[in-house]
C-alpha cells in the first residue's frame, strides 16, 4: 500500500486493537492479526509506534471508535473486527457485548440521508414501464421518508 493511512483510518486499526483485548485475553491469534496489519499497512513511523503500545496497553474502545471520523472507515472497521474478534474461533460475551455498543453508536452517528443520496436506485425490466429513481434532489428537499415515497408512488402506482 502506497498512500498514507488518514487519521480516520490510524482510529479504525486503533479500534480493533483495542477490541482484541475486549476480553481481558488477547490470544496468539489475535497478536498475529495484529502482527499482519503492522506489516501490511503502510503507518508511518509513529502510528506504528503507538499500534505496537496498543497491542500491549488496551486502550479505551469507545474513545478510539470515536477517532474513526469517516462513515467508509466505520464500514470498513466492522469488516475487520469481525474476522478479528472470530480468529481464536471463540466470540466471548465480553466482544459480543462492546461490538452491539460499536454498532449502536455507529447507528446513532450515522447521517441516512446523506447515504441514501448516494445510492442510485434502478430497476430492471419493461422497457415500457414507467418507473423513476428516486433523485439525489428528491432526498435533499424532503429527506429519507419523501424519497421512500417518492420511489413507492412510481412503483405502485
Amino acid at each position: 500500500m502506497s498512500t498514507e493511512v488518514t487519521e480516520s483510518q490510524f482510529y479504525m486499526w486503533r479500534t480493533l486493537f483495542a477490541v482484541a483485548h475486549a476480553d481481558d485475553i488477547v490470544t496468539d491469534e489475535e497478536i498475529e492479526f495484529m502482527a499482519h496489519v503492522l506489516d501490511d499497512v503502510n503507518f508511518s513511523e509513529e502510528q506504528t509506534k503507538i499500534l505496537k503500545n496498543d497491542i500491549i496497553n488496551p486502550q479505551d474502545i469507545e474513545l478510539m471508535f470515536d477517532g474513526i471520523t469517516s462513515e467508509k472507515d466505520r464500514l470498513q472497521f466492522f469488516d475487520f473486527a469481525r474476522d478479528l474478534v472470530w480468529v481464536d474461533g471463540d466470540f466471548g460475551a465480553e466482544e459480543q457485548s462492546v461490538m452491539v455498543k460499536l454498532h449502536q453508536k455507529h447507528f446513532k452517528n450515522t447521517n441516512f440521508d446523506s447515504l441514501i443520496g448516494h445510492v442510485s436506485l434502478e430497476l430492471e425490466g419493461d422497457s415500457d414501464a414507467s418507473i423513476t429513481a428516486v433523485s439525489k434532489e428528491d432526498v435533499q428537499e424532503g429527506g429519507f421518508m419523501n424519497a421512500l415515497k417518492t420511489f413507492r408512488r412510481s412503483f405502485f402506482g
